[in-house]
């Protein structure tokens, strides 16, 4: 079984959407926050007061064992504990889920905390102190859902998220009826996800820049998989197309009504906004 554990708003709302699955379990850490899967953290004004809260002596995940999701957002104050509460899953293998809110909205504190956030977790996937970070934009969701009415907005954000991953990870643990893939490439720790479909109309979750590796999950209808002859080449036409990185796929039967294409893209560089990479100094050398 997967452990969710969801820090902050942003994160504690992504693992409550995934606790509709039975396959996980999950882990809530929050100021404010009470129940037999929760962890109740302290009110504080800044990131540096929540990760002194969390010292070298916190052991309150040391049960946790296996795989791990962790969700956060970067521009709250509890993200200042991010890191020392990941000290304590080093045994396990962790992967980061991160949620980039609309980054031109911040200002003041928030926009540095969640700069400093989204860097910080680049360099520590692509040195493999992480198995792997996922980033998920949220103005890029809304480009996916179209229009999104502000009752509900986040939720359906955080749906489209949840049921995405799920799959791709429902369909990792089942045998594809053909499949052209093995493991990813070492270096590439760097993801995201998204959707897709027959005709490669392919919408990412994050604006992922120097892809090196694409993934596509087909769930297709088994009857269809039985009688249509068209599928197999529409496929290898799909993964011709893309020949500026490696791209691998796999084919599901499944008994819903209609086809759903799932993806997931791995880079190996630092994913830098606009304008700002000539101000942030980082080693990008690949090992």
């Amino acid at each position: 079984m997967e452990t969710i554990i969801g820090l902050g708003s942003a994160g504690c709302n992504i693992a409550d959407c995934f606790a509709q699955y039975p396959q996980y379990n999950i882990i809530k850490i929050d100021n404010g926050i009470y129940g037999a899967r929760s962890h109740f953290l302290p009110k504080y004004d800044t990131p540096e007061e929540y990760e002194a809260h969390i010292d070298s002596s916190s052991t309150f995940l040391g049960h946790v064992t296996g795989d791990v999701l962790f969700v956060v957002g970067g521009s709250g104050n509890v993200s200042g504990a991010a890191l020392r509460i990941l000290e304590q899953l080093r045994h396990c293998k962790t992967s980061i889920l991160y949620i980039e809110p609309d980054f031109n909205m911040l200002s003041g504190k928030r926009k540095l905390q969640e700069r400093t956030t989204y860097y910080v977790f680049q360099e520590y996937a692509r040195s493999a102190l992480f198995e792997r970070l996922y980033l998920v934009s949220n103005p890029q969701l809304e480009g996916v859902l179209g229009e999104v009415p502000i009752i509900g907005y986040n939720d359906k954000l955080n749906q489209l998220i949840i049921t995405t991953f799920h799959m791709i990870n429902v369909y990792n643990n089942n045998e594809p009826v053909i499949k052209n893939y093995s493991g990813f490439k070492e270096h590439t720790r760097i993801s995201t996800i998204g959707v897709s479909t027959l005709e490669n109309e392919k919408k990412l979750f994050f604006p992922l820049d120097s892809i090196r590796e694409m993934r596509y999950y087909y769930a297709i209808n088994k009857k269809k998989l039985e009688t249509d002859g068209t599928l197999m080449r529409k496929i290898t036409e799909n993964v011709k197309k893309e020949s500026e990185y490696d791209v691998s796929y796999g084919v599901y039967a499944t008994d819903y009504a209609d086809d759903y294409v799932y993806c997931v893209a791995n880079a190996s560089m630092i994913q830098y906004r606009e304008n700002e990479k000539n101000t942030l100094q980082i080693d990008e050398t690949v090992v």
